[in-house]
């Protein structure tokens, strides 16, 4: 039985977790939450199984203050901690550990060890690069982790070289970017003078800059539009910018989408943009799945050279890449692409083949598989050639 842990189900930024529990070989039991409660059909984990039933049944005879404090001495524990997922697993059969993001991978090092069972994590961005989760002590338990689990994949080349240098062994590490669902592919976009932009509104996708320099634009190209999609924290400064600007009628804000309909949004673009920068806390994308599914929808992409964009965007070919924080730079690439249907389509094209080719959701499945396999087993026939060809390609 596959364990997947961190598992949410959010309709619009966790498709790629989401991917993972449809395409893994049953049965897969999912958990969420943060450790050490989490969460198995709307029951907590822990509060399940801290104490055997004997134990249980015993403690609930007990007058009420009495049971309330000895129950509360037990949730303090980390060893009561481990020990309620230990009977969890083994209730469940469960003889492979999945971690989703290295921190719920780190959390759970010592209890898979103590289990006897193996642990593969998939690291997806935050998690390998944010300074303020990276504390002495996170790291501490990284370390751990790194020496304990069976295999950790990773969705791009930065990410594979930080964790290198983080000290997780070289042969442990496995390159597997996302890959767009297949509904993208069939994408026919008509090009028209749009720029679409879909994300979150946070520090490292500097939304705001995508709007500068579409500002920009618009002085050269008055007809041209913006599409920003998506939810959070920066939505709001970015309306207000273009009041400010007075671009506001060339600009639109959507909100968020369900990923299920993502896809429309493509078939009414000439380009995506996308202005990723690395924030004063040291965050960094992974490989953005956005990205990808706008080049399988055949839309060439504008956006920087930041950590694993560069390894879907060939820039010339597929689309055009700046460096982060080039404002003036992207202005000009969205120029090129807005002022050239034709351009857009041929980069698009070219685009959708390149992502066909090397990122598809089979070949990430693939090889998530194979490493599950290689973690019930033992058994690494596949695993390293093929990450390598693909790290290469």
């Amino acid at each position: 039985m596959i364990c997947l842990v961190g598992f949410d189900d959010d309709k619009v930024i966790k498709d790629f977790i989401r991917i993972h529990v449809e395409g893994l070989p049953k049965p897969v039991l999912s958990l969420s939450g943060n450790y050490p409660d989490y969460q198995w059909q709307g029951l907590n984990v822990r509060k399940m199984h801290e104490q055997p039933v004997w134990l249980r049944k015993l403690t609930s005879l007990l007058p009420y203050a009495v049971a309330s404090r000895r129950l509360a001495r037990l949730r303090n524990s980390a060893s009561t901690a481990r020990l309620a997922l230990k009977r969890f697993f083994a209730k469940h059969r469960v003889d492979v550990i999945l971690a989703e993001f290295g921190d719920t991978g780190a959390a759970l090092a010592p209890a898979a060890r103590d289990c006897g069972i193996p642990l593969v994590v998939h690291f997806h961005g935050h998690d390998a690069h944010r300074k303020t989760l990276l504390t002495p002590g996170m790291l501490l338990q990284y370390q751990f982790m790194f020496q304990t689990a069976a295999a950790v994949l990773v969705v791009s080349r930065y990410m594979w070289q930080t964790l290198a240098e983080m000290g997780c062994p070289t042969e442990k590490l496995i390159y597997n970017p996302y890959g767009p669902r297949e509904r993208f592919f069939d994408v026919q976009p008509d090009y028209h003078p749009v720029v679409l932009c879909v994300g979150r509104f946070t520090d490292i996708k500097a939304n705001y800059l995508v709007l500068m320099a579409f500002q920009r634009v618009l002085a050269k190209m008055p007809q041209a539009r913006l599409v920003m999609a998506g939810s959070g924290e920066l939505l709001e400064t970015c309306r207000t910018l273009a009041r400010v600007w007075e671009i506001d009628a060339a600009v639109s804000f959507p909100g968020a989408v369900e990923h299920s309909r993502v896809h429309e949004l493509f078939a009414h673009a000439c380009c995506f943009a996308q202005h990723s920068v690395t924030p004063s806390y040291g965050d960094a994308e992974g490989t953005p799945n956005t990205i990808l599914e706008a080049c399988a929808a055949g839309l060439p992409i504008v956006a920087t050279r930041h950590a694993g964009i560069a390894d879907v965007v060939v820039s010339e070919r597929t689309g055009l890449l700046v460096e982060e924080l080039d404002v003036a730079g992207m202005a000009g690439a969205m120029l090129r692409m807005l002022e050239s249907a034709q351009f857009c389509r041929e980069c698009g094209a070219r685009a959708r083949e390149h992502v066909r080719m090397n990122f598809s959701s089979e070949q990430h499945l693939m090889i998530l598989r194979k490493a599950v396999r290689f973690a019930q087993t033992g058994n690494h026939s596949g695993i390293s050639s093929l990450s390598t060809l693909r790290f290469l390609s």
